[in-house]
């Protein structure tokens, strides 16, 4: 945990000194549609167990600090036979005068889950459509006019509730990185 704090720290100066004659509007403005993919360790609070999810997002800036997102994520491993996740909502993002781009992000969702029958005791398990809420802080660093780079941790909140199972927590962190695409979809005002 520490790593990636340093990480994450190091990054943000590195970011923050770079890039500082260029105008950030050049990628980051109105109109920029942005896509994710990749595999998002995570950990079950109450558990203390980790998880893996493949996770994709897709946001679009309707102005230059505030975008519209969703998020999708398809869990891969245990306690749960099945735990996926769908979330949509905004983000504000920080002003700043480079190409780095950090944002706070709010989503409602749902996730769809069934626990398998090790952690129900071996009793029969039900799938169920459980509502979630989640928190993100993260950072994007676009350095080309396609590619961005990007990171992100991610409070997930909600309960697995079933008529068949007792309550269990979906309560996670989550954390996700890698490299994004974009697509200006509007041109620049001049």
């Amino acid at each position: 945990m520490k790593k990636i704090i340093f990480l994450l720290a190091a990054v943000m100066g590195l970011a923050q000194t770079s890039f500082t004659q260029e105008e950030s509007g050049a990628y980051i403005r109105k109109g920029l549609l942005r896509a994710t993919g990749t595999i998002s360790p995570g950990i079950l609070l109450k558990e203390n167990s980790s998880t893996i999810s493949l996770h994709g997002n897709l946001e679009y800036y309707v102005d230059h600090n505030i975008s519209l997102r969703g998020d999708a994520f398809y869990s891969i491993t245990l306690p749960f036979q099945f735990n996926h996740a769908i979330l949509s909502g905004a983000s504000y993002h920080f002003k700043t005068k480079n190409h780095f781009d950090p944002y706070l992000t709010l989503e409602p969702g749902i996730a769809i889950s069934k626990l398998t029958s090790v952690q129900n005791q071996g009793v029969l398990s039900h799938s169920s459509v459980n509502p979630l809420f989640s928190g993100a802080i993260g950072f994007n660093f676009y350095f080309e006019k396609y590619f961005h780079l990007f990171m992100e941790g991610r409070y997930i909140y909600g309960e697995h509730l079933s008529n068949a199972d007792a309550p269990y927590s979906l309560s996670e962190l989550r954390f996700s990185f890698g490299l994004g695409y974009n697509l200006h979809l509007l041109r620049p005002k001049n």
